[in-house]
């Protein structure tokens, strides 16, 4: 059998390109390859932020519920609190990811602004409810409820981890939970709980998917 060669193609127009130019570019379109295989996996980066806000508000859920049973004083700034370290924590995850040269598709990008409006409206509902002194606090955690399920319901789309649809659904029957019980205090145990459950345990777990779709250049 003949020895098989690859021979480079000159047609007058472009240069010519010698074996190591086309050894060069072969490995070029192998590490596309491999990038773009990545794609959906690439697009569920953020799980470390997911499960930042999962622990600080679960923490936050359950002051409130000692709060509610009288076992600490009523005057804990826990929502100050809770914006502050949720906010301040997912800055500093993301700035550290950038000092990462953590690969960020443009889905990657979609998912990001979607968590970050998402949240925005959350603290206007918030700060609204409060200023126009109609706050109910089982109202509010079954409007949260719903917000987080559309935001995972998108995401388990755009990234095709169906799974997390799951997750989804699971926010949607936290929701409902909030106008059938009638304790406070087991509303706030219950969303403490579905924050762990529906954030913490997925964001970890998405942490995972996103180290392993990471080059092995960038990985520490």
């Amino acid at each position: 059998m003949a020895d098989e060669r690859i021979t480079p193609i000159h047609d007058g127009i472009l240069p010519r390109l010698d074996m190591a130019e086309v050894g060069y570019l072969g490995d070029e379109l192998r590490q596309l390859r491999e990038l773009v295989s990545r794609g959906d996996t690439l697009a569920i980066s953020g799980g470390s932020v997911m499960a930042w806000w999962g622990l600080v508000l679960s923490l936050a859920h359950v002051l409130k519920a000692l709060i509610s049973a009288h076992f600490l004083p009523h005057d804990l700034p826990v929502n100050l609190a809770t914006f502050i370290l949720g906010y301040g924590g997912a800055l500093v995850i993301v700035r550290r990811g950038k000092q990462r040269h953590i690969f960020r598709s443009w889905r990657t990008q979609a998912m990001s602004t979607l968590w970050t409006f998402a949240g925005i409206g959350i603290f206007v509902f918030l700060v609204g409810s409060e200023w126009a002194h109609v706050a109910e606090p089982h109202i509010t955690m079954a409007f949260v409820a719903i917000v987080f399920s559309l935001v995972l319901a998108v995401m388990a789309t755009s990234s095709r981890q169906p799974w997390l649809l799951f997750v989804a659904a699971g926010w949607i029957l936290t929701a409902c939970a909030m106008f059938v019980l009638n304790g406070e205090v087991q509303r706030y145990v219950l969303m403490a709980s579905a924050a762990l459950l529906f954030m913490v345990v997925p964001g970890f777990l998405l942490m995972r998917a996103e180290k392993r779709a990471q080059p092995k250049e960038f990985r520490l």
